[in-house]
């Protein structure tokens, strides 16, 4: 599980159906706008100084037309709760994500999307700040207007995946707030909205920054200044970036599954190199196909194992059952046994996906367990879930079944439990006496450092000759 403040789920509504105000965590208020019919994308909208205003309102609803569901966000609001934070840096990438999971289980949108990211002014730098902090695939990618790299913020930003910046002070020497830099591994789309007489962003400077940044466009437009007052002059691009962001998030969707998988959401991984005669299937955390999970099928796949990806966000956002799931994954050990000519499967599950694993393990077909050589939980934590539920993401989950007692239920197939040092929710120190457990314990959190070719050198290192 990402890094999140708890939520407060007060939800308070206002006026028609089409619009919606909530009041969640540190973000306060924040207004959802719902489009006309099933939605098709989700946006956050981080509002400038100002906060949720006329102005940035307007811009919002286009989005909506679009059949967007859009939540505004009152950035000097959110500002002021981070600056509150009693840690020493902050992750409002991961308060962000986790809005998004929120918001579009509670408007129960189909399926999930990646949000995208627009913000004006205070809101679009904090917007580009986002992107460089969050795991990849957290985001679709960012729209934003009247960008600058400067923002009044002087609680640290935590490093997250890689964003950058320098203290800024007044003429006292006194910090007044921080200077992102440009960064070279945003891998989505980040489009700057430029009005050519902006006299409070220097055009030339915004291009200077967005030419550094991966994935960075700059629309330069003629007769806009800061406000945006004027939309037909700025409308019609405004939505055209927004439509090659959409579809850039189409594209870089995982290919479909094969046909008698189809209703399964699987991501194949191929090797790199050499092949081996085993493939592993990895069950990712509830944060969806994005960060640890995605980054061990990486190392793996760079030792010769060929990997399945099962995008737990997607695949729990339609309720459930132990049986049901085994069954599932029982069909993709052997679909993928028989197609790729493997002889042995490793099973690894990362934070939800290791909760359920016990759960799969002991509900195996004898053809699939035979293939199964290694089950590997890792941030194993006491209950499974088998199911979205809006508290997924409050704190560690007091119901669904027990996976200790499961664990020791397991025949015929030894399991690993890897937790981090400093995790403490986790149940690996228990299995201690399961003879067919091994634990290992690793430097870190639930989120093991980052240290994802340690993780699978371990998970190698477990299975057996």
């Amino acid at each position: 599980m990402r890094r999140w403040l708890p939520l407060l789920l007060a939800l308070f509504a206002f006026g028609a159906q089409a619009q919606e105000t909530l009041s969640h965590g540190r973000f306060g208020k924040i207004t959802v706008y719902q489009p006309t019919g099933t939605p098709n994308g989700f946006v956050l909208f981080l509002s400038g100084d100002g906060g949720w205003n006329e102005g940035v309102v307007s811009m919002a609803k286009s989005l909506v037309a679009q059949g967007a569901l859009v939540a505004g966000i009152d950035t000097p609001a959110l500002l002021k709760n981070l600056e509150k934070d009693p840690n020493d840096c902050v992750f409002p990438d991961g308060d962000l994500e986790n809005l998004s999971h929120f918001l579009q289980a509670y408007y129960k949108l189909n399926s999930y999307y990646r949000p995208v990211l627009v913000g004006y002014s205070s809101g679009a730098t904090l917007a580009y700040a986002m992107l460089a902090q969050a795991p990849d695939n957290t985001f679709a990618g960012a729209l934003v207007l009247g960008f600058g790299p400067d923002l009044a913020l002087k609680k640290p930003l935590c490093k997250g995946d890689g964003v950058k910046f320098e203290p800024a002070k007044n003429d006292k020497g006194e910090l007044k707030g921080v200077n992102f830099l440009p960064v070279t591994r945003i891998k989505v789309p980040f489009i700057a909205l430029q009005g050519e007489i902006d006299q409070v962003v220097t055009p030339s400077a915004t291009q200077a920054f967005v030419g550094q940044v991966t994935n960075g466009e700059v629309v330069m437009l003629p007769k806009v200044g800061h406000g945006y007052s004027v939309e037909k002059n700025w409308m019609p691009q405004y939505l055209a970036a927004y439509g090659r962001i959409v579809a850039a998030r189409k594209a870089a969707a995982p290919p479909p599954p094969p046909a008698s998988l189809g209703d399964l959401p699987v991501i194949e991984i191929p090797a790199q190199g050499t092949e081996n005669d085993t493939f592993a299937v990895i069950l990712s955390g509830d944060g969806g196909w994005a960060g640890l999970d995605k980054e061990v099928a990486a190392q793996l796949s760079a030792k010769g194992v060929r990997v399945v990806g099962i995008d737990s966000l997607r695949y729990f956002w339609s309720p459930r059952t132990p049986d049901g799931v085994a069954s599932d994954v029982d069909r993709i050990v052997r679909y993928y046994a028989a197609n790729w000519q493997k002889k042995r499967a490793l099973l690894i599950g990362y934070s939800q996906g290791a909760d359920v694993l016990p759960f799969i393990a002991t509900r195996l077909s004898p053809e699939a367990r035979h293939l199964v050589s290694l089950a590997a939980g890792m941030g194993l934590s006491e209950h499974a879930a088998f199911e979205f539920h809006l508290t997924n993401w409050v704190a560690n989950g007091t119901e669904g079944p027990e996976t200790l007692p499961e664990v020791a239920k397991i025949r015929g197939i030894p399991f690993l439990c890897i937790y981090g040092a400093d995790e403490k929710d986790t149940i690996c120190p228990k299995l201690e006496q399961t003879p067919s457990a091994r634990v290992v314990k690793l430097p870190g959190g639930h989120h093991f450092n980052g240290n994802y070719s340690l993780l699978a050198d371990e998970i190698l290192k477990a299975m057996p000759l």
